[in-house]
């Protein structure tokens, strides 16, 4: 390479991000040449963090629980002590949250409530595979340049419509939230959305933040859709697997339809309290960049196919196993993952390199949240907690407690992670729905779709928290739209998974 070209090449790698910042409203109503960067890593928000102060606060907590449950059995004395650790751990993140799921089944073996065998087990359940699956297709779209394709797609069909590109953002960070970690799906669209921006007068800040809240918005809600699109998701799904047969296409009869109508409500909102300028974004430059990617390659063509080939064993597996006389496993969700990154590798889509920008720490994150639930419903812990708020609510009607579960969910899911809020509530919800001799399938769907509403504060989600970080969104315009979307979007979960038979 000529010195010419090296220095061409620095030149293209700068921080778009700084220059955003100084230069914003300084550029005319076009979309200049896209600059493709890694997104900004989020911060730490509040104090804390990391503190023996806060650790030693947990030990404490934990002790306490121990000894106020004195009139208990034993094993649900243990199971208290080591849930309120937990649950404390991850609220004042005394360690990132994915090592206090690591740390669970140490202490549940450490106190005797399981064998080592038995404690590790839930790592090997089949949603940490489903969720490989879901890692390894986010990883080879971004490998192969499909997300530019299909933000260059969103900004030619808006044709420089303002409105138009911010539904558009909408439903395409949806969608692929839908079928990858929310943090990737911000990650490849946050870029584009930067490159906006720039080219949008300062004057007109209320629509620089709309866009950006869409986002945030679009990411959470997005992953509620299906089974892989967010980690609540899969352990909702492995603990009403043990109540029977409950799959993808189970989670998408509630997931889908919830999504569908609070995005529709969620942009209508935001589109009246913040209506956007006549201003129509000039778009030639986009195209000329699109017309310059020119025809997709055989590999991106492969991936597509791949993940196309996915989804339909995902939906429909089971007949297709009927049609070929294969064992039931086959349509396994995941099972179906497994073949789709055994596929990646044999067709020479990834290698061992691509593996290691996989996310593999939410795997423990997950595998931890999955065996604190199993322990505290095997102990009885569970029941205890579920048979006390039956005591105290149990007049009340079945929907006032689903809706009292969703506006606790989504309370706890701001400030720490929807996971562990998940993992929390969860078995929590079950044993209430026991007590009221009422499907479990309701109330542990409220739990994890509620669990996904975390755009309220800057750290309810690592894709909140990687929009927040741009600087171009407040806290207070973030918690007050927050607040009065989730509202919303509570009031539409308690409609779906109360009207909604149970199937």
């Amino acid at each position: 390479m000529s010195e010419n070209d090296k220095a061409g090449a620095d030149e293209r790698r700068f921080n778009l991000l700084e220059e955003i910042r100084d230069g914003v409203g300084l550029v005319p109503s076009r979309l200049s040449r896209l600059r493709w960067i890694r997104a900004p890593r989020g911060s730490r928000y509040f104090e804390g963090i990391y503190s023996k102060k806060y650790f030693f606060i947990c030990v404490f907590a934990s002790l306490f629980t121990y000894f106020a449950l004195s009139g208990q059995d034993e094993p649900v004395r243990r199971v208290g002590a080591v849930f309120v650790f937990a649950a404390s751990c991850w609220l004042f993140e005394v360690f990132p949250i994915y090592i206090t799921g690591l740390m669970i089944p140490v202490a549940l073996t450490l106190t005797g409530v399981y064998s080592p065998s038995e404690s590790f087990s839930s790592f090997a359940n089949p949603v940490i595979f489903l969720l490989l699956g879901g890692l390894v297709i986010g990883q080879s779209f971004r490998k192969y340049g499909l997300d530019k394709r299909l933000a260059y797609s969103v900004l030619l069909r808006s044709k420089g419509n303002l409105d138009s590109i911010v539904l558009l953002l909408m439903l395409v960070t949806a969608f692929l939230s839908m079928w990858m970690s929310n943090t990737v799906a911000v990650a490849i669209l946050l870029p584009v959305a930067l490159t906006i921006l720039a080219s949008v007068p300062d004057k007109y800040k209320n629509f620089k933040k709309k866009l950006l809240i869409g986002m945030i918005v679009s990411a959470t809600l997005g992953g509620m859709a299906m089974l892989t699109g967010s980690t609540p998701n899969m352990i909702a799904a492995a603990f009403l697997a043990q109540e029977g047969e409950f799959g993808y296409i189970h989670w998408a009869y509630y997931g889908v339809p919830v999504v569908l109508a609070t995005l529709t409500v969620s942009y209508l909102v935001l589109r009246r309290v913040y209506p956007s300028p006549s201003t129509t974004l000039d778009i030639e430059e986009v195209r000329r960049q699109s017309e310059d990617l020119g025809e997709m390659s055989p590999k991106q063509r492969r991936v597509i196919n791949v993940f196309i080939l996915t989804i339909c064993l995902w939906f429909f597996g089971s007949e297709v196993e009927i049609l070929l006389g294969l064992p039931a496993s086959v349509s396994s969700a995941a099972i179906v993952s497994i073949l789709a990154v055994l596929i990646m590798f044999g067709l020479d889509l990834l290698d061992l390199r691509d593996m290691t920008s996989v996310q593999w720490e939410i795997m423990f994150l997950v595998g931890g949240g999955i065996m604190l639930g199993y322990a505290m419903m095997d102990s009885g812990a569970a029941a205890v907690i579920g048979n006390s708020i039956v005591d105290i609510g149990g007049a009340y009607p079945v929907a006032l407690m689903l809706l009292a579960f969703i506006f606790i969910s989504i309370a706890m899911t701001n400030f720490i992670s929807n996971s562990a809020t998940a993992a929390i509530l969860i078995p929590i919800s079950m044993e209430v729905s026991r007590a009221l001799e009422f499907s479990p399938v309701p109330f542990v769907m409220a739990v994890a779709l509620a669990s996904s509403v975390a755009f309220i504060t800057p750290i309810g989600t690592p894709s909140t928290a990687l929009v927040y970080s741009t600087g171009l969104v407040d806290k207070k315009f973030l918690v007050k739209n927050g607040v009065l979307l989730g509202a919303l979007a509570a009031l539409i979960i308690l409609v779906f998974v109360w009207a909604l038979p149970v199937p």
